[in-house]
């Protein structure tokens, strides 16, 4: 088993639907579409280790976090805008867990912002059932996410490869 493969198995017993940790759930989601975020900006960079860790450090690269490499990776046309909107989106959730002790997915704020995802309903062809609680819409919406982004390192790097 690949690495990849074994990250992805280990995200989803994390991200299991049973699971009782509200604030797991949203902190491992968010942490896991980051990761993948951050491969497929160095999947799309030239083949130069250094430079590309010096632009993505996580303490003092320009290009640290989530949001400004999901921008880079909308403004060069590798994810769609609705994509990029929802990766927002879960950042922003992120943050209501990570800045309040007591948020939960029946606040208010949380619940609004887990209705602006979007790209479940665009993938699944469908809204999701009247019966779906906010932290279901959370998690599919954050599983769609994941299983669009999984492909785009491999795919940004067959294109490199092509370019050269």
């Amino acid at each position: 088993m690949n690495s990849e493969t074994e990250r992805l198995l280990e995200f989803f017993s994390s991200f299991d639907y049973e699971h009782d940790n509200d604030r797991e759930i949203v902190i491992v989601g968010c942490a896991y579409i980051e990761s993948l975020i951050k491969e497929i900006v160095e999947a799309t960079f030239i083949d130069d280790p250094k430079e590309v860790a010096e632009l993505l450090s996580d303490s003092i690269g320009p290009l640290n976090g989530l949001i400004p490499r999901a921008r880079l990776l909308y403004l060069l046309g590798v994810i769609p805008e609705l994509v990029y909107k929802d990766i927002k989106t879960v950042g922003k959730i992120r943050n209501e867990f990570a800045h309040k002790i007591t948020a939960s997915f029946s606040d208010n704020r949380v619940k609004q912002l887990c209705g602006n995802l979007k790209w479940h309903e665009h993938s699944l062809f469908m809204k999701p059932p009247q019966e779906a609680t906010t932290r279901d819409i959370y998690q599919v919406g954050v599983n769609q996410l994941v299983s669009h982004l999984g492909a785009l390192p491999g795919i940004q790097r067959l294109k490199r490869e092509k370019s050269n």
